[in-house]
């Protein structure tokens, strides 16, 4: 009895163990919450890109200046999200200072095609700021692309365009060169031709006449063969 006792204790702190983990405040929620939509108008929707630039970390925005993200030039993809909030995020893991979190956004063109996004939220100073906001799958048209839809394909059937993205940049180089090949087969073959055609016009010319000189004092060929009777 005792030994069961132990055993159920230690399958209750192990099976509480991640459901805690991934626990949150609900002020903490709300906080993301604020930063998330106000992160999607502004970054994803393009609606003001300058807006964004306090809501993420420094680490989202090493290597560009304030001048390019002001301009679209920022690590977030543009889509044209449906919607004014966001909060129906799910945990994927959570401590006080970090929250990784999946999102489902509906498109604002059509209510069918949707966009699963993987974000990292950190706090620092106090305030929830994006850390990463990558897509991870798409929904739409009875077909769902995830990342590795955007490789080269295996071989297999199904999906929509963007499953063949990675052959088709595949395809482009190969076809370039291939064509470079063949130009050069091509030139060499012109050269070729050329070359032999001119040397048959060589070796067709005629020949030019020869002429014999012959002194003053002999009589001309021609007249002597005449004046011969027929035999």
């Amino acid at each position: 009895m005792r030994r069961a006792l132990v055993v159920t204790a230690i399958l209750t702190f192990v099976m509480a163990g991640p459901a805690g983990a991934t626990r949150l405040p609900i002020a903490e929620r709300e906080a993301i919450n604020r930063t998330l939509d106000r992160f999607v108008d502004s970054a994803v929707k393009r609606h003001d890109v300058a807006a964004s630039w306090n809501l993420v970390t420094p680490e989202m925005r090493a290597g560009v200046s304030r001048s390019a993200w002001d301009k679209g030039n920022l690590p977030v993809i543009p889509y044209s999200a449906g919607g004014t909030t966001f909060h129906d995020w799910t945990i994927d893991s959570a401590s006080a200072t970090e929250v990784d979190f999946e999102l489902m956004i509906p498109s604002e063109k059509s209510k069918s095609d949707s966009i699963q996004f993987n974000g990292t939220m950190r706090k620092q100073h106090g305030r929830w700021l994006v850390d990463s906001f990558n897509p991870s799958a798409t929904f739409g048209g009875g077909a769902v692309v995830g990342p590795h839809d955007f490789t080269a394909s295996s071989g297999e059937g199904g999906g929509k365009g963007v499953a063949r993205l990675g052959s088709f940049w595949i395809a482009v180089p190969a076809a370039l060169i291939a064509g470079g090949i063949l130009c050069v087969l091509g030139f060499f073959a012109f050269v070729w031709l050329r070359t032999r055609r001119a040397y048959r016009r060589a070796n067709l010319r005629p020949l030019e006449p020869i002429v014999v000189k012959r002194r003053g004092s002999e009589p001309p060929l021609v007249a002597k063969e005449r004046s011969e009777p027929d035999g």
